[in-house]
């Protein structure tokens, strides 16, 4: 099994809490020998080991992947390797793809539901099956949900002050800007990583352009981007041309920091499915935040910003309850504006309709969204109907369904 994502949102420590024995490419041994030296000499000491063995961060020795492939087709026995990765290697990729040996499994920052901030009264497939969730109250004020989404998802965080917290994610804000400038080997220039990474935290929960992204970063068209990647051409902000925001964008994706929520259409055939934005996420908001030097302090005075970030953790949650029942998670929006905040789409076909909002003032302008796409779903003879329509809240103390059939549920209350 391949176990992805980002670095710190525990892929290692649930790999050694499966395995038998273990191999940390990035370690030293007794002797203060570099593993991965040890495993680009002599591959075989990557492979032996108890099973299931574990090979922390394989993609620093890239064929490692090869190597596991072949003692799979050997032997043919199940689950004898876990290897787990923060990037995805784009120089000397692995010669085959695994398929049909080495299952992946993507993992991302944690769920409230599992911090334990989420009571979990509501289940997410009680919703899209229709059921009676009762009625459940949860209070939680709005300095107790900024924190929430300001500390983010990060297992790592768990059990430290709120101070502890934002230093530990500007530390790592800080490490991944190191680790992007070098990745591949490839030398890129580390302000201009961060512009990129700076308009996608002001673009966040959004379906900002790619030609939008190079707009904040005031640099014009046309700009060699070799002069980027070597440094010689900079502005007073650091620069990035047109086609080096596509090298960083894809460079931030090949390390799991981004997240992207595609586009729904419920016709199954649909182009919207393959081409239509995607709204935008990075792996986690308290990334977005860290990048804007946000603190919940300004959450007081600027609630409509904040929004789009408490939006994007419950984007984030209801991305893993969906995906732990084989669901998927789709945003909505058709050339006439009508936009639904998060669709989720069961594998039967079935799909359901989300509206996230902040406050309960905001819970009966969402429901009367939430009827006016159903009823234009049914004009349209979409050919499916929403199986469910619901409304995810921060600041309302119940969750409960409505007399007109749509669920209200706070984000404290969700589970898979």
């Amino acid at each position: 099994m391949h176990i992805k994502g980002p670095k710190w949102c525990g892929k290692t420590w649930v790999a050694l809490n499966v395995s038998n024995s273990s191999f940390m490419i990035g370690d030293s041994n007794n002797y203060g020998q570099s593993n991965r030296e040890l495993a680009e000499t002599n591959i075989r000491i990557v492979l032996e080991g108890e099973k299931p063995r574990l090979i922390d961060e394989w993609q620093d020795v890239p064929r490692t992947w090869d190597a596991v492939r072949s003692e799979i087709d050997r032997n043919a026995l199940k689950g004898q390797y876990l290897l787990t990765g923060s990037s995805t290697p784009k120089r000397n990729r692995p010669v085959h793809s695994g398929t049909g040996r080495i299952s992946p499994l993507q993992m991302r920052t944690m769920s409230l539901y599992e911090m334990g901030e989420s009571d979990g009264c509501v289940s997410l497939a009680d919703i899209l099956d229709g059921k009676d969730i009762g009625l459940h109250q949860n209070p939680i004020d709005l300095d107790r949900i900024s924190e929430l989404v300001y500390r983010g998802g990060w297992p790592g965080n768990l059990g430290l002050s709120y101070e502890d917290c934002r230093v530990a994610i500007d530390a790592y804000v800080e490490q991944i800007l190191e680790d992007a400038s070098t990745l591949d080997d490839t030398k890129r220039n580390k302000e201009g990583l961060r512009l990129v990474l700076k308009s996608l935290a002001r673009n966040e929960c959004t379906l900002a352009s790619v030609s939008k992204i190079h707009a904040d970063t005031d640099v014009p068209l046309g700009v060699d981007s070799k002069l980027i990647l070597t440094g010689e051409y900079k502005t007073g902000k650091g620069a990035v041309s047109y086609d080096t925001v596509y090298d960083y964008l894809d460079v931030f994706d090949r390390l799991y920091l981004i997240n992207n929520q595609p586009a729904f259409d419920p016709n199954l055939k649909s182009s919207v499915r393959v081409g239509k934005t995607p709204k935008r996420h990075l792996a986690d908001p308290s990334i977005a935040l860290s990048l804007l030097r946000a603190s919940p302090e300004r959450t007081v005075n600027d609630l409509e910003s904040f929004g789009y970030y408490f939006e994007s953790m419950c984007e984030r949650d209801l991305d893993i309850y969906a995906e732990s029942m084989g669901a998927h998670l789709y945003h909505y929006r058709d050339g006439n504006g009508t936009e639904v905040d998060a669709i989720v789409e069961l594998p039967d076909g079935r799909w359901g309709a989300f509206e996230i909002k902040l406050g309960a003032n905001k819970i009966e302008k969402a429901a009367e969204d939430l009827l006016k796409f159903k009823a234009k779903m049914e004009r349209n003879d979409a050919g499916s109907m929403p199986c469910c329509l619901c409304i995810i809240c921060g600041l309302t103390e119940y969750s409960y369904r409505r007399e007109d059939g749509i669920y209200v549920v706070p984000i404290t209350s969700l589970r898979p």
